[in-house]
C-alpha cells in the first residue's frame, strides 16, 4: 500500500459483545442517538496473499454515496479490549482503481449500524447481515475502560467473558459456507432488482390471467404484456426515484441509479413473459408464464430471506402464495368483466 495514500491514523479501543440490545434502554441510560447508516464493507489482501496469513488487510467501505479507504496493520489484542492500529480515509476513484490492481477480494461484510454517545464513550448498536446482532463500546483512551463496565453494569445482561476480540470480518470469515457464499454472490449481482422482478411477475402475470379470463385473445395479452413493459416500468421508476429523493442523506446519483435498476429489470423481465406466445398456443403460453413467474418469485426470496436471515423455505411459500391470490382474483376480475360484456 503506497504510503502517499494512507492520510489519517488512529487507535481504537474497542469492546465487541454478541447481544441484543434495545435502543428504548440505552436511551433511558442517557444515551444519546447520534443516527443511524447502512455500512457496505469489502475486504481485499494483497494478491497471491493467504487471508489467514496476510499482514495488511484493506478495506473499503460504502456508506452512502461515500467511499472510505481503511488499512489494518496488526491486529493487537489483549484480554480486555481488543486495540489495533487502522489507517483510514476518503478514497477517490482513481485509488480504489489502484487496489484493485494490487488487491483481490475475499469478503464483504455489510451492516446496519445505529450510534450512540454517552459519557465520552460510543455505542454502536450493529446489525450484520447473516452474523446477527452486537453491541459495541468504543473509547479514545483504555485508561477510561471502567466507563465500559459501568455500562454493562446498567444493562445488567452483558458481561466482559462475552466479548470476542474478532472482527466482523474474522467471524464472517470463519461463519462462512460455500452456500452462504453462494447466496452472497446471488445477493451482490442481482439483489438491487429484486423490487423490479418482483413487481414485473405479480403485475404481468396478473394481467396475463386477468386480459385471458375477460377476451381469451393472445393479441390482447400481449399487448397488456407491452404495456406493462414499458408503461409500468417508468411508474416504478419514477415512484423509486421520488421515494430515494425523499430519503435524508441520499445523494441524486444513489435516486437516478436505483430508478434505472427498477426501469431495466421490471422491462426485461417483464418482457421475457412474451416470448411463450410467440411459439405454444395460448392456453400453453399461459401455464409456462405462471410456472416462470413461480421461479422468479422464488429466486427473490431466497435473496430477500439471505439477506433478512429468514427461513428460506418460509420466504419462498409466503411470495409463492401471494402470487397464487394476485392468480386467483386475476381471474375472478377478468371472468367478471366477461360476464358484464
Amino acid at each position: 500500500m503506497p504510503h502517499s495514500i494512507l492520510k489519517k491514523t488512529k487507535r481504537e479501543y474497542q469492546l465487541k459483545l454478541k447481544a441484543h440490545v434495545h435502543e428504548e434502554r440505552l436511551i433511558a441510560m442517557g444515551a444519546r442517538k447520534l443516527g443511524s447508516v447502512i455500512q457496505e464493507d469489502v475486504y481485499y489482501v494483497p494478491k497471491g496473499e493467504s487471508v489467514r496469513r496476510v499482514k495488511e488487510l484493506v478495506r473499503i467501505r460504502k456508506e452512502g454515496s461515500e467511499n472510505f479507504l481503511f488499512t489494518y496493520k496488526g491486529p493487537v489484542a489483549n484480554r480486555r479490549i481488543r486495540t489495533r492500529l487502522v489507517v483510514h480515509k476518503s478514497a477517490k476513484e482513481k485509488e480504489i482503481e489502484t487496489i484493485m490492481h494490487g488487491y483481490e477480494e475475499v469478503l464483504r461484510v455489510n451492516k446496519q449500524r445505529t450510534l450512540f454517545f454517552i459519557d465520552s464513550v460510543i455505542i454502536n448498536l450493529d446489525h450484520v447481515e447473516n452474523i446477527g446482532k452486537f453491541i459495541e463500546f468504543e473509547l479514545a483512551s483504555e485508561k477510561e475502560y471502567y466507563k465500559i463496565k459501568h455500562l454493562m453494569k446498567l444493562l445488567k445482561n452483558l458481561h466482559p467473558h462475552q466479548a470476542t476480540r474478532l472482527s466482523y470480518f474474522e467471524i464472517a470469515l470463519r461463519a462462512r459456507s460455500p452456500f452462504h457464499h453462494f447466496l452472497g454472490k446471488l445477493h451482490e449481482h442481482f439483489g438491487r432488482y429484486s423490487f423490479g422482478i418482483s413487481s414485473a411477475v405479480l403485475t404481468t402475470i396478473g394481467i396475463i390471467v386477468g386480459v385471458n379470463a375477460a377476451t381469451t385473445s393472445a393479441l390482447a395479452v400481449m399487448g397488456g404484456i407491452a404495456s406493462v413493459a414499458i408503461a409500468d416500468s417508468m411508474s416504478d421508476a419514477m415512484g423509486m426515484y421520488a421515494s430515494k429523493k425523499a430519503e435524508r442523506g441520499l445523494s441524486k446519483t444513489i435516486a437516478v441509479w436505483s430508478a434505472f435498476n427498477v426501469f431495466i429489470s421490471k422491462l426485461i423481465f417483464t418482457s421475457t413473459f412474451m416470448i411463450p406466445f410467440l411459439f405454444a398456443p395460448l392456453s400453453t403460453a399461459i401455464l409456462i408464464c405462471i410456472a416462470w413467474g413461480m421461479i422468479l418469485i422464488s429466486f427473490v426470496s431466497v435473496i430477500i430471506a439471505f439477506i433478512n436471515e429468514e427461513s428460506i423455505p418460509y420466504s419462498i411459500m409466503k411470495n409463492v402464495m401471494i402470487t397464487i391470490i394476485v392468480i386467483g382474483a386475476s381471474f375472478a376480475a377478468g371472468k367478471a368483466i366477461e360476464a358484464l360484456f
